[in-house]
C-alpha cells in the first residue's frame, strides 16, 4: 500500500518538476515477468525514480548501503522495495552481505518482478558513461542458472537524458533499448561463466552508449555542451528537423556526440582548434549578455502576424503571470536557496530541489489555502483558488522565458545601434565558426567512404 502511495506521489512530483517527459520504446518493457531495467546514472535518486515510473512496472531497486544509515531512511527505502548493496568504498567490512542481496534479487525475479539497477555503480554528472559493473549480468544469469534457464529473465537497457539536469522545468528523455534475453547465454554460461557475464555486460554497455548522449571523456563533455549551444539549431535546419527539434533532440544530440568522439580521435589538433574557437566565441557573447540561438540565421524570421499574436499573448498573459508570481515566488525560491546553502555536489542538486520543492510548495499551498478560506469562508472559492495557483506558476515560468527572449531581441537591436562594428564582427565570427563546423560535419559524414578500401 505504502509503495503505491509513494509511486503516485512521485509521479505527480516529476510531472510538475519537468516541463516535458519524452518516453521512447516503452513497449519494449514486458508488462509482466522477470525483468532487469539497467539504466545510466548521472542524477542520483532522479534516475531510478524516472525509470520505474516510465517503465510501466512496479519494480524493486538496488541502492548503496549508505542510504540505510539512519532509522527513518531505512524504513523509507525498505517501504519502496530498495535492497542495500555493500560497496567496497562504502562498507568493505560488510561486503559479505552481498550474497544475501543476490539471493533476494533471485527471489524477486522468480516472483516475476522487475528490478531497477544502475550498472555504473556510481552517479557522476560529467557527461560520460562510466565502467559498467558485472553485477547486473551476474544477478540475471545467476537467477537463470538457479532455475535451469527456464525463468525467462530479460535485461532492458534504459537511457536517461536530461536537457538541463539540475534545473526545474527542464526536459527529460527516456529511451528503452532492445531486450537482452539471458536464455540465449545458456550454453555459454555452462561452458564459461565468466565469458557469459563479460558478453552480457558488454551488451549492456553498447546499448547504453546508443541510448544516451554521453561522450567518451569528461574533457569532451564540455565540447558537446558548447556545440549544442552553437550548432544544434543549424544542424536541425540542415536536416529539416527545425519544426520538430524537441521530438528529435535526442537523435541530433546523439549524432553530435558520435561526431565529437570520432573527430577528436582522428583529427585531435583540428578538434582542439575548433574547441578554442567555440569557447572564445561563447565567452564574447556571454560577456555581452547575449544568447547564441537568437543570433542564428537558421531560426528564420517571424511573420508580422506571428509577431502580433505574440504581443497580444504577452499583454493578455500579464495578469496570469502576476497571479502566478504572487502565489509561487517564495516556495519556488526556497529549493534554490537551500542547495546554495548546502553547497552539495552537482549530482544531488535536482533530487534536493525536487524533494525540498515538494515540501515547500505543499506547506505554502496548505497555508495559503487556509488563509484564503479564512478570508472567504467559501469551500468552493478556496478549491478554485488552490486549483489555479499551480498552473499559474508554470505559466509564470513560461511567460518569464518569453520576456527574456524579448529582452534579448531588444539588447541585440540596441547593440547594433550603439556598437555596430562589434556586432558585425561577432556575426562574422559566428558565420566562420558555422562554416568550420559544417566542414567538420562533412568529414564525419564521409568517414565511411574514406575508410573503405579502394577498388583495384
Amino acid at each position: 500500500m505504502l509503495y503505491h502511495i509513494f509511486k503516485y506521489l512521485f509521479l505527480f512530483i516529476v510531472n510538475v518538476f519537468f516541463r516535458r517527459i519524452h518516453v521512447k520504446h516503452q513497449d519494449r518493457v514486458p508488462e509482466n515477468g522477470p525483468v532487469i531495467l539497467a539504466a545510466n546514472h548521472p542524477n542520483t535518486m532522479m534516475d531510478p525514480i524516472l525509470v520505474a515510473l516510465l517503465s510501466g512496472r512496479n519494480p524493486h531497486f538496488l541502492g548503496k548501503s549508505t542510504l540505510f544509515n539512519t532509522g527513518i531512511a531505512k524504513r523509507f527505502f525498505r517501504s519502496v522495495h530498495v535492497l542495500p548493496v555493500y560497496r567496497k568504498e562504502d562498507a568493505e567490512q560488510e561486503m559479505g552481505k552481498n550474497a544475501q542481496v543476490f539471493e533476494k534479487c533471485f527471489e524477486s525475479l522468480e516472483q516475476g518482478n522487475a528490478l531497477v539497477i544502475m550498472p555504473e555503480g556510481i552517479s557522476q554528472m560529467d557527461g560520460t558513461l562510466h565502467e559498467i559493473k558485472t553485477g547486473t549480468a551476474r544477478i540475471g544469469l545467476g537467477a537463470e542458472f538457479k532455475n535451469a534457464f527456464e525463468l525467462g529473465v530479460q535485461i532492458i537497457p534504459a537511457g536517461i537524458n536530461y536537457s538541463s539536469p539540475t534545473e526545474f522545468f527542464s526536459d527529460v528523455h527516456c529511451r528503452f533499448g532492445r531486450p537482452i534475453h539471458l536464455s540465449d547465454y545458456h550454453d555459454l554460461f555452462l561452458k564459461d561463466e565468466y565469458e557469459a557475464v563479460y558478453q552480457v555486460t558488454n551488451q549492456i554497455r553498447d546499448a547504453l552508449e546508443k541510448l544516451t548522449t554521453t561522450v567518451e571523456s569528461s574533457e569532451t563533455a564540455q565540447v558537446l555542451e558548447n556545440l549544442s549551444s552553437i550548432y544544434k539549431l543549424d544542424l536541425a535546419v540542415d536536416q529539416g528537423l527545425q519544426d520538430e527539434l524537441k521530438q528529435h533532440d535526442f537523435s541530433v544530440t546523439r549524432g553530435m556526440a558520435d561526431a565529437i568522439n570520432w573527430y577528436s580521435k582522428h583529427y585531435p589538433e583540428a578538434f582542439k582548434v575548433l574547441n578554442r574557437q567555440m569557447t572564445s566565441y561563447l565567452a564574447k557573447i556571454e560577456g555581452l549578455e547575449l544568447r547564441d540561438d537568437l543570433l542564428s540565421t537558421a531560426r528564420g524570421q517571424k511573420t508580422f502576424a506571428r509577431r502580433a499574436l505574440g504581443l497580444i499573448g504577452v499583454i493578455l498573459g500579464l495578469p496570469i503571470y502576476i497571479w502566478g508570481i504572487f502565489n509561487n515566488f517564495l516556495p519556488y525560491r526556497i529549493p534554490a536557496l537551500l542547495v546554495k546553502k548546502l553547497d552539495t555536489s552537482l549530482e544531488y542538486l535536482s533530487s534536493i530541489k525536487m524533494l525540498s520543492g515538494f515540501l515547500a510548495f505543499g506547506l505554502f499551498y496548505t497555508l495559503q489555502g487556509l488563509l484564503f478560506w479564512f478570508l472567504t469562508l467559501s469551500g468552493l472559492w478556496t478549491t478554485l483558488y488552490l486549483i489555479s495557483i499551480l498552473p499559474a506558476g508554470r505559466f509564470a515560468l513560461f511567460y518569464h522565458d518569453t520576456m527574456q527572449r524579448y529582452r534579448q531581441h531588444l539588447r541585440i537591436f540596441t547593440l547594433f545601434v550603439k556598437r555596430k562594428t562589434l556586432m558585425y564582427e561577432i556575426i562574422q565570427e559566428r558565420m566562420a565558426l558555422i562554416e568550420a563546423l559544417n566542414a567538420a560535419k562533412d568529414q564525419f559524414m564521409n568517414r565511411v567512404e574514406e575508410a573503405a578500401p579502394s577498388l583495384p
